[in-house]
């Protein structure tokens, strides 16, 4: 703290001297620094009147500096919640505190707690690997990292709404009210455990942006697709199918349905509104009012319905190219493809019934 008020005195000479009325004022200034600083000194460098001895403290996850202060003071750690306030915003300590547990000294000043505190901090940050799986919604990852105990339910969630994503820009031509769904690349991730749910959240995106190649930014500029239409429809095609060649198969089916107007009729977009996860939706569910209803709504849904594979994403860029239009997965998870309606009514009939 010296060498701040040393740096300070330095500069406030050069600038003031020339504009002080009368040397009076200004040593008057000078020694009322100099008392500020010996008495600051004393205060943070005092030790705590409390010698109970060694205590756990615990920081949660969120806490900030003034809860800290509180908790420092209410669990006998510290006797001034204002000093400790200004010392670790003077010393630049302010970003440097982890949730964790810590066996602290109760008769620390608040120096060495500072320093006890962000020493301890910086070790204290382990390491976990988080396995986020393709075709995960926001909401599944918001509830994966909740029961992980890495985040509290809703702040991933809440990362994924409000974040504007400037700097990405595959994230530009997106409707202004989009969230991240759809960006955020499903991988396994080394994260710390206490990351913040922007910390995860940047490692995704930053994922999407290495698997999303600038062969394949090309591809879809030169289809004058948009980013977000390809990601939208990359969503759709990997809650619908599996495997590669049939997954380009399906993305050729809705392309084509795309493209003639035709309703994309997906199953998985009902289940992405009655989070019922069946196979078949009834008839009811069918019926439901919402612009991701493919079945009531021509053209692509308002957004991803999930954060899709590459495989998937690959599929809608490089379909396959085929005469069918209708698809059907049996029972035994066969799929059956059909080049009219009237065919894919009769496979319906027979594998389905």
């Amino acid at each position: 703290m010296n060498r701040l008020f040393q740096r300070f005195l330095e500069s406030f000479l050069r600038k003031n001297y020339q504009n002080m009325k009368t040397k009076r004022i200004f040593l008057a200034v000078v020694v009322g620094l100099l008392i500020f600083s010996i008495y600051f000194n004393k205060k943070i460098s005092a030790p705590n009147e409390n010698f109970f001895g060694d205590k756990v403290f615990k920081i949660e996850k969120g806490d900030g500096i003034k809860k800290i202060a509180d908790n420092l003071h209410e669990q006998g750690f510290l006797d001034s919640v204002f000093w400790f306030k200004v010392y670790v915003g003077a010393s630049g300590n302010k970003n440097k505190f982890y949730d964790g547990e810590y066996g602290l000294r109760t008769d620390f000043s608040i120096k060495d707690l500072v320093k006890t505190l962000v020493t301890k901090s910086a070790n204290n940050r382990g390491e976990v690997d988080i396995t986020l799986l393709e075709g995960w919604s926001i909401a599944d990852y918001d509830n994966y990292l909740a029961e992980k105990n890495i985040l509290k339910k809703g702040e991933f969630f809440d990362f994924a709404e409000k974040f504007d994503g400037l700097q990405y820009d595959f994230l530009f031509n997106r409707p202004k009210n989009a969230d991240l769904e759809g960006f955020l690349y499903p991988d396994t991730y080394r994260i710390y455990e206490n990351s913040t749910a922007e910390d995860i959240g940047k490692k995704m995106l930053e994922n999407f942006g290495n698997k999303l190649t600038s062969e394949l930014r090309e591809e879809i500029k030169k289809q004058k697709k948009s980013i977000f239409e390809v990601i939208t429809l990359a969503s759709i095609v990997e809650k619908e199918m599996f495997g590669y060649e049939n997954r380009q198969i399906v993305a050729d089916v809705f392309l084509k349905r795309l493209k003639v107007g035709m309703a994309l009729q997906s199953d998985a977009t009902i289940n992405f509104i009655t989070q019922k996860g069946i196979a078949a939706p009834s008839y009811t569910d069918l019926q439901v009012k919402s612009a991701y209803n493919t079945y009531k709504n021509k053209g692509l849904t308002p957004g991803p319905i999930c954060n899709p594979s590459i495989e998937a994403i690959k599929a809608v860029v490089y379909p396959a190219k085929t005469d069918y239009w209708y698809f059907l997965t049996t029972k035994d998870g066969q799929i059956i493809f059909s080049r009219t309606h009237d065919e894919h009514v009769a496979n319906k009939y027979k594998y389905l019934k």
